[in-house]
């Protein structure tokens, strides 16, 4: 049985984020917080983040 597919794999942050990456729709939400003039729910990514799991 194949596995997921490369769309799939996109579509999960979770895919992203054991590749070091951040997520288009977090870096998107950061972003528009950013411009609106606050933290917003989404905090920037720590080095913790890229060590833990």
């Amino acid at each position: 049985m194949p596995g997921p597919s490369l769309e799939e794999l996109r579509r999960d942050p979770r895919e992203w984020h054991r590749r070091g990456l951040t997520h288009p729709a977090v870096l998107r939400a950061m972003v528009v917080a950013r411009v609106n003039g606050h933290d917003g729910p989404v905090q920037e990514p720590s080095y913790a983040d890229f060590f833990a799991g």
